[in-house]
């Protein structure tokens, strides 16, 4: 079979790149509290063909939104109980994770499951902050997706090669509910992790780590190993970008561009590398932009990307360990 053609061209790149810088500019001019969202948002939600940017706008919208106020709810009514709250975070990662690839509104289930999961790891660790915490993560999603709305139709961005067919439920099968195991435990271990040692970072962790899942299980690995290169090839550039002086905004908007513009090329190009385009952007915003705008200082760059890294490293571990324990039953 023929390869895709390849859905990216330079001028998909500059209305890639433009969107985010964008959605940073808007939510800063907002007063936003965390620009990070927003130009994340932005970036994954981007796409060459129209018709698949509206279904990801309403999606990722939607998702958001369930996730933050049944996770708000569900964190006051759960505040203080962990048993509770550690049952609620595997219950909704499994449903989550299997719903993602066999629902016509995966990409929904995948950041309403996302969501939920802050929510309640935040009602965990600082649950002073959870109702602000859902009204300026909305914000800045919302951000973000506006600008990508706004960028492509003036620049009436053209139509993509036709998407593959959406998954269609079927019944269960093993990998699936491996999966759905895996993200489970994932998000219980992270958790806790990260409220014992009190690790940085945890958003960037739990995107990162649940982002790799994938129904086939040989699959993760190749993801894992793509999502580390990515990381290292967005996340070195941006650490060198640092060494530039960007407090000087049209050089920091120029520098975050320029990037953008690079990653855009395999985020949108297709084929087996695509995904090092995707996680290299997101190291690379990472890098880049911080709460404010321009990151004043080093470590916290290298805590987001080591959020990244533990987060992937994490979730192979418990899904290697799982798939042994497995081979050994099937054994006895």
């Amino acid at each position: 079979m023929a390869p895709a053609p390849s859905a990216w061209s330079a001028r998909q790149g500059l209305i890639t790149a433009s969107s985010v810088l964008a959605a940073v500019g808007l939510a800063a001019f907002l007063g936003l509290q965390d620009l990070w969202w927003a130009a994340i948002s932005a970036w994954v939600v981007a796409n060459p063909d129209m018709t698949a940017l509206w279904r990801k706008i309403a999606m990722r919208l939607a998702g958001t939104f369930v996730g933050l106020t049944v996770g708000y709810a569900l964190a006051v009514a759960m505040e203080g109980q962990v048993l509770f709250q550690a049952l609620a975070l595997f219950i909704i990662c499994a449903i989550g994770s299997y719903l993602r690839f066999t629902s016509r509104f995966g990409y929904a289930w995948f950041y309403g499951m996302i969501t939920l999961m802050l929510m309640i790891a935040v009602s965990i660790m600082e649950p002073q902050v959870l109702f602000s915490f859902a009204q300026f993560r909305f914000a800045e999603i919302s951000c973000g997706v506006f600008a990508v709305a706004f960028v492509h139709t003036i620049a009436r961005a053209g139509t993509a090669p036709p998407p593959h067919a959406p998954a269609t439920p079927h019944t269960p099968d093993l990998d699936l509910t491996r999966l759905a195991l895996v993200a489970g435990l994932t998000a219980v271990a992270m958790v806790a992790l990260w409220s014992w040692f009190d690790i940085p970072s945890m958003p960037q962790a739990m995107g990162s780590s649940l982002a790799v899942l994938d129904r086939d299980f040989a699959t993760i690995n190749v993801r894992a190993r793509q999502r580390f290169l990515g990381c290292a090839l967005g996340g070195g550039l941006g650490l060198l970008a640092l060494l530039l002086p960007l407090e000087v905004l049209p050089l920091y908007a120029v520098t975050l561009f320029a990037g953008l513009f690079y990653f855009s090329r395999l985020h949108h190009g297709g084929g087996a590398h695509s995904y090092v385009g995707t996680q290299g952007g997101i190291a690379f915003i990472t890098a880049l932009v911080s709460g404010s705008g321009p990151p004043a200082e080093l470590l916290p760059v290298v805590e987001r990307l080591g959020g990244i890294t533990v987060g992937v490293v994490l979730m192979v571990t418990i899904a290697q360990v799982l798939a042994l324990l497995m081979r050994r039953t099937a054994r006895a």
